[in-house]
């Protein structure tokens, strides 16, 4: 059956979106194709995993895990032995991402304050404002240090959330724990939950976890992009107060968390030396960089996570260096917005004969671009 042309040509008319969309525009994110690049923009895993392991994946992958719906029974077991939190204070999550999503969608109401460290994950206050809450932005200084005091003071009635990452990024910063029991004690008292962002825990080796037999208000989120290296399976948790786990139950989709991605991660929990090795690649691999970066007259900051800032203006231009960073086949992030770190490039950390490569092509590049200006 098909429509008369009068009906075709009239007008369509759409419903408008909720007020709260119209204030923020996002960038489309295609999906570009970068295997042929290192890619050290997006803080992933530089080097693949054990044949032997891939392996086991391979042969674990069925007919029935893609067509049954996935069981997360098991991992949940696993991930409450791993971590020694108790399965009623755990919720899977699809990437820490939709954790953050589905906080804010739980707890904010219109006009809540939501205190953020500035700069920090771009989403924190993409969702503020899509939840028709207010974001309030605590600075970094130009040295890249936090104003602690603005943070503690930016505690006060009306603030629903806290979202902290630590260690943060793109800062590579790290919050000192007393600083943090402070922060969570003055949220308490204003009723507010203090969510921390541990994405990069592994490379810190410091985490909250422990507090939250103590801080009922305190939720800690991991992703198991970074330091375990399933970027592209998009897998995290929350861990927190069995209310807030139950009232973050409500508003996840069903079957969020796909049967690859429950797979994956429990093998790679039967294999801690795997995430263990790569986090001392990391460590062995950021003094050979720093090493270099130093020789070539450049500044490379301290950093608790899998990657670095370097500094390399005003001598060097860091949108220019990146792209001929790309021409010898490297992606590193930049030029970055935030004016703490506007003369930097942010790049991933990795084994050391990843990392003397890449000096190779850093010197090569800043070559090239020096020549170019002068």
């Amino acid at each position: 059956m098909s429509s008369s042309p009068s009906r075709l040509n009239q007008k369509t008319v759409l419903p408008d979106p909720v007020p709260a969309l119209t204030r923020f525009y996002r960038v489309p994110e295609a999906g570009i194709d970068t295997r042929q690049y290192v890619g050290m923009d997006r803080n992933e895993r530089l080097t693949p995993f054990p044949d032997w392991f891939m392996e086991d994946i391979r042969k674990s992958v069925t007919s029935t895990l893609l067509t049954w719906y996935p069981s997360q029974d098991e991992l949940y077991r696993q991930l409450s032995e791993y971590l020694g939190v108790p399965e009623e204070r755990l919720i899977m999550t699809p990437s820490s991402d939709t954790a953050f999503k589905s906080l804010y969608q739980a707890y904010v109401r219109p006009g809540d304050r939501i205190v953020m460290l500035d700069p920090s994950y771009a989403m924190f206050p993409v969702y503020a404002d899509m939840f028709d809450g207010e974001a309030v932005l605590v600075p970094y200084n130009r040295d890249v240090q936090l104003d602690t005091e603005c943070l503690l003071n930016s505690i006060t009635p009306g603030v629903r959330l806290l979202m902290l990452a630590n260690p943060n990024q793109p800062t590579g910063t790290l919050l000192e724990e007393s600083l943090l029991q402070e922060v969570i004690e003055r949220a308490a008292a204003v009723g507010a939950l203090v969510a921390m962002d541990e994405a990069y825990y592994p490379f810190a080796g410091t985490t909250a976890l422990p507090w939250l037999e103590s801080y009922a208000n305190l939720v800690v989120i991991r992703t198991f992009s970074k330091a375990v290296g399933l970027a592209g399976l998009r897998i995290g948790f929350v861990a927190g107060h069995p209310d807030v786990i139950t009232n973050l139950y409500k508003v996840h989709t069903v079957n969020d968390v796909n049967s690859m991605s429950v797979l994956c991660l429990s093998e790679l929990l039967k294999h801690p030396e795997l995430i263990d090795e790569y986090v001392a690649d990391v460590e062995a691999g950021k003094p050979v960089l720093a090493k270099r970066a130093e020789a070539m007259g450049l500044t490379m900051l301290p950093s608790h996570a899998n990657f670095v800032l370097i500094r390399v203006a005003p001598r060097y231009s860091p949108g220019q260096l990146v792209e001929a960073l790309k021409e010898r086949g490297y992606l590193v992030k930049g030029p970055l917005e935030a004016d703490c770190v506007s003369d930097c490039i942010r790049l991933t950390l990795g084994h050391p004969d990843i990392m003397s490569a890449f000096a190779d092509a850093l010197e090569d590049a800043l070559d090239s671009t020096a020549s170019a200006t002068a």
